[in-house]
């Protein structure tokens, strides 16, 4: 099959200057993009037209499905109009210069040297602290953090990436299956990774690309650890989700017992860090029986 890439866009009431940013990013880097909104009631059906010969197009959901029903709207659509590659993004994220060559030019290299390759994607710098992210490796206890040494020109095998700049074979999408709807939003790239590296795939990180990325709303020192903290929206799909693929996910043991003992610990510091105390704790323990009882999709909102 002709190497060709497919960007999925997933929008959600988007800054129309950050989107022009990112779009602009894109141009020359892919051979088509699929902007997919979960903005309700959205209609930016001419906005592609600004960006003029260019392959784009606009698929509006007409509510919030969650970033998961949207990246596989934006898959299927890649598959069926038969691309190798699809490339998802965040609407606030932005490509460097050169990036899809790069991490196809490295996935091809993987291949080569008789690896299996999952997803492949730059380097997450942080925009609050200007520190690389770190490669996720499996341990008995689950997981590993390995340093990234930006000055190597090694790709890092790590058990999942953030979804915004993956690259992932369309081939291996089909094999593995897509995203998984029921979780709505986070842990959704984690849970396929895990899921593609129990099919033989791993996924990768190349330092020879980086993506700035800004983790949380911000950040505290809680006892030493560095907290990234989120509005109790999201704070209740982390606890969720944690508690559901704890219980009833498909990952190895080692990881259902590490997401099992980190639920009560996002609890206690979500709560303790939120402006609503009350609100947040109520909120959360009612995540934890929604994760329980398999309460998914939007689950309270």
């Amino acid at each position: 099959m002709k190497i060709s890439v497919a960007a999925v866009v997933v929008l959600f009431k988007p800054d129309l200057i950050i989107l022009d940013r990112l779009l602009k990013s894109l141009i020359g880097q892919v051979d088509s993009v699929y902007i997919v909104d979960n903005t309700p009631g959205a209609d930016l059906e001419s906005y592609p037209d600004k960006f003029i010969g260019q392959s784009w197009s606009y698929h509006p959901l007409g509510d919030n499905f969650g970033i998961a029903r949207a990246h596989n709207v934006g898959i299927n659509l890649a598959q069926d109009a038969d691309f190798s590659h699809v490339l998802l993004m965040d609407q606030d994220s932005q490509l460097l210069p050169g990036t899809v060559a790069t991490l196809l030019a490295e996935e091809q290299k993987l291949l080569a040297a008789g690896n299996k390759v999952g997803a492949i994607g730059p380097v997450f710098v942080d925009e609050k602290t200007g520190e690389a992210a770190p490669a996720i490796t499996r341990s008995r206890t689950g997981g590993k953090r390995t340093p990234i040494d930006l000055g190597s020109k090694a790709p890092v095998a790590t058990s999942y990436i953030i979804a915004s700049g993956s690259l992932i074979s369309t081939a291996v999408l089909k094999a593995v299956g897509g995203m998984k709807d029921e979780l709505f939003i986070d842990w959704v790239d984690i849970e396929w990774g895990e899921r593609a590296a129990a099919c033989g795939y791993i996924s990768y990180l190349t330092p020879l690309v980086t993506m700035r990325h800004s983790i949380g709303d911000e950040f505290v020192s809680f006892f030493g650890r560095k907290i990234n903290l989120h509005s109790d929206f999201r704070n209740y799909f982390i606890v969720r989700n944690a508690t559901y693929l704890a219980i009833w996910g498909e990952g190895d043991l080692a990881s259902r017992l590490q997401l099992a003992r980190k639920v009560p610990l996002y609890i206690i510091y979500y709560s303790l860090c939120s402006k609503q105390k009350l609100y947040s704790t109520k909120l959360l323990c009612l995540a934890f029986y929604d994760g329980v009882i398999k309460k998914m999709f939007k689950g309270r909102f």
